[in-house]
């Protein structure tokens, strides 16, 4: 370990200026975004068929979300009814 150059300030060797320019969204665009996220395969854009089970003695719903075209499973959650 070099320590002979403790006083001096470290050398800056090279600057990167980066200028990131965020996009406005209104927040009824992100809405609407997220609901067709939601709605849609994220493999191929087409529209999921959703089906759901209940259960009324563990008062749980399970929803099952498919894609017709690309037989993909997408997601399978469990929500707790009140």
């Amino acid at each position: 370990m070099d320590t002979s150059n403790k006083g001096e300030k470290p050398k800056i060797i090279a600057s990167i200026d980066v200028n990131v320019h965020w996009p406005k969204i209104m927040k009824r665009d992100w809405i609407e975004e997220s609901v067709e996220d939601h709605l849609n395969c994220v493999l191929c854009g087409s529209t999921l068929n959703f089906n759901h089970k209940t259960d009324f003695v563990e008062q749980t719903v399970l929803e099952d979300a498919s894609c017709s075209s690309c037989q993909v499973r997408t997601r399978q959650t469990a929500h707790r009814m009140q």
